[in-house]
């Protein structure tokens, strides 16, 4: 459990309670910004305008077993990530969980799972919301550095649209 001091109380200790107001639908950001294309898919969040009142918006620096924790309590989540699997620099495909598999070439800390990996241990634990999307770009680089290549940068727009798209058919 956690605590929260608050100076205002009588006790000085208040419970943190969760949120009533969680959202049934969520896009969730992933990567590193200080990677170049990892950061796409923190990066593309500051371009969804206008997403339905039922979806929140979640940026994770990492995904990991972080992510797992994000997902309970969802219905519906996109899941957006620089994802290298063989396409042109820039090029964007949605697809659901079990239409891949994953081998994954980066890691840089035990809690940095493979994002296929948190979402089946979601599905045993039966927290993996119903609806899942991946949004995945091809990266150019994920070597450390700021800022996206320029591939990238400009399919951000199309990412976004595409994004958008997917949760306003979750409506």
């Amino acid at each position: 459990m956690h605590l929260l001091l608050h100076p205002f109380s009588e006790s000085g200790v208040e419970t943190l309670k969760p949120k009533k107001d969680k959202k049934k639908s969520a896009v969730i950001g992933i990567g590193n910004t200080l990677m170049s294309d990892d950061g796409v898919g923190v990066k593309v969040l500051e371009l969804l305008e206008d997403l339905p009142d039922h979806v929140g918006v979640v940026e994770l620096a990492t995904g990991g077993m972080t992510l797992l924790h994000h997902l309970e309590g969802l219905e519906e989540a996109v899941l957006v990530d620089a994802v290298d699997f063989g396409g042109r620099p820039g090029e964007i495909r949605l697809f659901k969980p079990d239409e891949v598999d994953t081998v994954k070439t980066v890691g840089y800390s035990l809690h940095d799972l493979d994002m296929i990996k948190v979402l089946e241990l979601a599905r045993r634990m039966d927290t993996l919301p119903g609806r899942v999307v991946i949004a995945a770009i091809q990266p150019v680089s994920l070597q450390m550095g700021e800022g996206l290549s320029r591939e990238v940068k400009k399919a951000l727009p199309e990412l976004a649209r595409r994004i958008i798209e997917t949760v306003v058919d979750f409506s």
